[in-house]
């Protein structure tokens, strides 16, 4: 009887450790992104300028790639906290064409990576219900994460199909494969596809936690392969409607 007692409270401390915690995560990371919108928004206004010297720009735009970074952490420690706290994403369906969604999400990282190559392919009926700006999300995590663990000279390539009650998208990279111990465990929070620092990013290690968070809100699967010899493909259905 004692021990189950102990084993009991030992339990809700824990519970009530993990909840202090997210709550904590929660309330940080909505108390900071009010003040990083507010940096990002001047440091645009000021790049408007056309009276500002080389080296006063790149000091801008190094001032605008970090804030961005930042935003971006911040949105990813909310969607864990969200998910975690509410036991998914909360997503708003909507008429949406994914093509279209897709092909913005893949220009804009275009636009931010131009020495990198992006191949868009596109076919069937793209049109149905979903939220279209999780949508983007999702292609941007996968994308920036294809450009991330990808060779600089090499080709990531995105394919959207429309069929008769779903579409499929694709994202294929070469490079170092991802480990047969790591797949298990991919899609958990805090952890990365390839072992070794990020450098490049300091990723807190939830973007592909939040895609499958996304994928699952929207009753939809995900699946990856991932070869020496073939690259890397992550392969998401999305059922046209809840």
């Amino acid at each position: 009887m004692r021990l189950r007692q102990e084993a009991q409270r030992l339990a809700e401390e824990e519970r009530g450790r993990r909840d202090f915690e997210q709550h904590l995560i929660g309330i940080v990371s909505h108390d900071l992104r009010n003040p990083l919108s507010a940096i990002l928004l001047g440091v645009r206004q000021l790049l408007r300028r056309e009276d500002l010297d080389a080296r006063t720009v790149k000091s801008l735009e190094r001032l605008h790639s970090s804030t961005e970074r930042a935003v971006r952490m911040v949105r990813d420690l909310l969607d864990f906290t969200q998910a975690r706290l509410g036991g998914r994403l909360k997503i708003e369906r909507e008429p949406v064409n994914v093509h279209e969604v897709v092909r913005a999400a893949v220009e804009e990282l275009q636009a931010t990576h131009p020495e990198r190559e992006l191949r868009l392919e596109t076919r069937g009926d793209g049109q149905g219900e979903w939220d279209g700006d999780r949508l983007a999300q999702l292609v941007g995590n996968l994308v920036g994460n294809a450009l991330k663990y990808s060779p600089a000279n090499s080709v990531v390539t995105v394919r959207n199909q429309g069929g008769p009650e779903d579409v499929r998208l694709e994202v294929h990279n070469l490079g170092e494969p991802i480990s047969a111990e790591a797949l298990p465990r991919l899609f958990q929070p805090l952890q990365r596809a390839v072992g070794g620092p990020d450098k490049t990013s300091r990723s807190v290690g939830l973007g592909l936690y939040i895609v499958d968070q996304i994928v699952r809100a929207h009753a939809g699967s995900i699946q990856v392969n991932s070869t020496a010899r073939e690259g890397t493909l992550f392969a998401v259905r999305l059922p046209r409607e809840g």
